[in-house]
């Protein structure tokens, strides 16, 4: 089962540390990066922040302005995981860019994700449970349907909203591929 965790959007106190701590100690293969309220600026320097033999390991939020070839942060050479597509950049139908490794998106409407033919190493559907992270998050799905839609989906689907350790065996017997947490680890 895939572990993935997301930064919190807001800076939080002693953050690169901890991630860190998650990468050392509990040995996070992926973290995703999501800093919607980040410039340039702002996302490099926090890019910097986090040990370079830990960036093949993060995978960045993105918005269209860096989804070029040509996009800057490219330049700096931090050899990222890869780039996940927000729905409203997916639904943009922009073009994929070829120099990630992992190309993800987001999924919030069980009949949608099930007729999505895109090529994605993986994709979050949201939101399972409430949310811990964003107060009226609430969940979204019937589980009985959820469970016969994830098994008609072509997609390897990770968990998303209101995530902790004791939702693990529930989301496995769903046919969830991971789960993606945010609210249990920086809360």
């Amino acid at each position: 089962m895939k572990y993935i965790v997301l930064t919190p959007p807001d800076d939080i106190p002693n953050e690169i540390n901890r991630i860190h701590s998650l990468f050392n100690d509990d040995n996070l293969q992926i973290l995703h990066l999501h800093k919607p309220n980040y410039n340039l600026n702002d996302l490099k320097n926090y890019i910097k922040k986090i040990n370079a033999q830990y960036h093949s390991r993060i995978v960045l939020h993105a918005y269209p302005q860096f989804l070029s070839e040509q996009h800057p942060l490219n330049e700096l050479s931090f050899k990222l995981k890869g780039i996940h597509l927000p729905e409203r950049v997916r639904q943009e139908r922009m073009p994929l860019p070829s120099n990630f490794k992992v190309i993800s998106t987001s999924f919030h409407e069980l009949d949608v994700l099930i007729n999505n033919a895109e090529n994605y190493e993986y994709v979050f559907l949201s939101p399972i449970f409430n949310s811990i992270s964003k107060k009226g998050y609430n969940a979204a799905f019937d589980m009985d349907e959820l469970k016969a839609g994830l098994a008609k989906s072509n997609h390897a689907v990770i968990a998303l909203g209101g995530m902790d350790k004791d939702k693990q065996e529930v989301i496995s017997e769903l046919g969830f591929a991971g789960m993606g947490v945010l609210g249990s680890v920086w809360s």
